[in-house]
C-alpha cells in the first residue's frame, strides 16, 4: 500500500514506532479525539437535476459539549451560480465505543459514524429520497466525506475534503458545569 494524502490505510502500520491506523483507533487516537478542533473544508456538489456545480469552502469545529459528546459546526461561503451565499449548519456527535451518533441540530436521528478499516459507511433515509456516505480518514489531519443523494427530489454527489487547521491536542474537556 502506498502512503501518501490519498492512502486509505486499511490495517495497523507501525512507520518508526507510530501508529498510522488500525480497527480500534485512528493514527493512534479515538474517532472522538481525533475529529476534535478546527477543520478547513472544501466541498463540491455535484447537483444531477439543475445541472449547476456547486462549491462550499469554509471552516468546522468539533467542539466539547460533555463527555462523550462533540457539537460540529460549519461557517463558510456557498458559491452556486453567480451567487455566493453565507452557509452554516451543526450536528452533535455522540461518541460511545469507537463509533458515533450524528444528529441534527434539533435532536434527529441521522446515521452512525462506525470506522473500519480506515473508512466508514453509513445511510440515512428520509423519503422520498435516500443518502449514503463514504467516510473515509486518510491521514492524522486530511478525512473525507462522500454523499450520494438519490430518490424524486434530489439526485446529487457531494464530496467534502476535511484539512485539519491545528494539531489534535488530547484530550478534549468540556467546559466546567
Amino acid at each position: 500500500m502506498r502512503l501518501g494524502t490519498s492512502a486509505l490505510y486499511t490495517t495497523r502500520r507501525v512507520l518508526s514506532g507510530v501508529t498510522i491506523m488500525s480497527h480500534d483507533d485512528l493514527f493512534g487516537l479515538s474517532l472522538r479525539d481525533y475529529l476534535a478542533g478546527a477543520w478547513h473544508i472544501e466541498r463540491h456538489i455535484d447537483d444531477r437535476k439543475s445541472g449547476t456545480p456547486t462549491r462550499f469552502i469554509g471552516q468546522a469545529r468539533f467542539s466539547a459539549v460533555g463527555g462523550e459528546t462533540l457539537r460540529y459546526t460549519e461557517t463558510g461561503h456557498l458559491e452556486t451560480g453567480a451567487q455566493i451565499l453565507r452557509a452554516s449548519q451543526s450536528y452533535t456527535w455522540v461518541f460511545k465505543g469507537g463509533e458515533a451518533d450524528v444528529f441534527f441540530a434539533d435532536g434527529r436521528a441521522f446515521h452512525r459514524v462506525a470506522p473500519e478499516s480506515g473508512g466508514a459507511l453509513a445511510t440515512h433515509d428520509c423519503p422520498p429520497d435516500f443518502y449514503r456516505v463514504q467516510y473515509r480518514f486518510e491521514t492524522a489531519d486530511r478525512w473525507r466525506q462522500e454523499w450520494r443523494t438519490t430518490g424524486p427530489r434530489k439526485n446529487y454527489a457531494l464530496e467534502s475534503v476535511f484539512t485539519r487547521l491545528h494539531p489534535a491536542t488530547l484530550p478534549v474537556h468540556s467546559a466546567p458545569q
